[in-house]
């Protein structure tokens, strides 16, 4: 499965896309509104037409990556 991390301008946005993205499958948080989804949350976003920022497309290795990296997810 592919993944993807996104970001919301605006938090009433992020808010109301974080609901329908994790019936479609788990969703990480990050800072400054930034999440790592599966791709079927990106066809929900596009279908209810939720503005969102594509920052990067990754695979599974990825996304276990910048869980473990410090600087990105910190305790």
């Amino acid at each position: 499965m592919k993944f993807a991390k996104i970001q919301f301008d605006d938090r009433s946005v992020a808010a109301k896309a974080l609901v329908g993205m994790a019936q479609r499958g788990r969703v990480v948080g990050l800072r400054d509104q930034m999440f790592i989804v599966p791709e079927p949350a990106l066809e929900w976003l596009t279908e209810n037409s939720l503005p969102y920022k594509l920052i990067e497309y990754l695979n599974q290795d990825d996304v276990v990556q910048t869980l473990r990296n410090n600087l990105t997810h910190t305790v």
